[in-house]
């Protein structure tokens, strides 16, 4: 079974108060000026995808009021009757197209040993901020341009796609200008419109990589043997 993530949901915890997203299986980029939620929509994923390994109840913590690490959103908790703390996911199945909600509060511990939610979990780490720190030196207050580094680290590497080479695509448009010679009438029509046909082109080729990248990835995962742990005596 081949599940992708329908939709979040994500009620008092950390930075929402009610939040919900639609994916629908597609990839998703989340950016936003500080404040705006980044990291507690991260840590909302992480929590759940971690809470799969834990036993239960490990998860109320995060979810209880009277706990210390608790997470939950500090203005929802100031009412006089706050929603409970929530975060709940929904995989599709990508060919019966059926739905599976997972949940994770106080008292549900809906993910726990979850074979889904386990491999997604292996998975999350794969692109990360040590990723990044690995190829560029940044600070985390500072803007970064994933671009370039998927322009040096990734795409030279992409097979053909549909005919087209994505490196040699992506350079046809990076070193060319819609309208060169600066012409005007039918002439300058036609070349902003082979520079159009060229962008299309390999923004329509630029999903399939992601997916590749994705689909490789979790073969690598899934190859990985559990870590044999051995214990020597004294």
């Amino acid at each position: 079974m081949k599940s992708r993530l329908h939709r979040v949901e994500i009620q008092n915890f950390k930075a929402f108060r009610e939040f919900a997203l639609d994916v629908k299986g597609r990839h998703l980029l989340v950016y936003g000026p500080n404040g705006s939620g980044k990291s507690s929509f991260y840590w909302a994923l992480f929590t759940f995808l971690q809470s799969a390994r834990k036993p239960t109840p490990g998860v109320a913590k995060y979810f209880d009021s009277a706990d210390t690490q608790n997470l939950l959103n500090l203005h929802e908790q100031s009412e006089a009757a706050p929603k409970p703390g929530e975060i709940v996911l929904t995989l599709r199945d990508a060919d019966t197209k059926v739905d599976t909600t997972y949940r994770i509060s106080q008292s549900i511990h809906d993910t726990h040993q979850q074979p889904a939610i386990l491999k997604g979990d292996l998975a999350s780490d794969f692109v990360t901020y040590r990723f990044f720190f690995g190829f560029s030196h940044f600070r985390n207050s500072e803007k970064f341009n994933l671009w370039p580094l998927f322009e040096k680290e990734i795409l030279p590497f992409c097979v053909s796609t549909g005919g087209i080479v994505p490196l040699d695509g992506w350079l046809k448009i990076r070193d060319e200008k819609p309208n060169p010679y600066n012409q005007s009438g039918p002439a300058g029509s036609d070349a902003y419109d082979r520079f159009h046909h060229n962008t299309s082109a390999f923004a329509a080729i630029l999903p399939g990589i992601v997916d590749s990248i994705s689909i490789e990835a979790q073969k690598f995962y899934d190859s990985i043997s559990p870590p044999t742990i051995r214990i020597k005596s004294h």
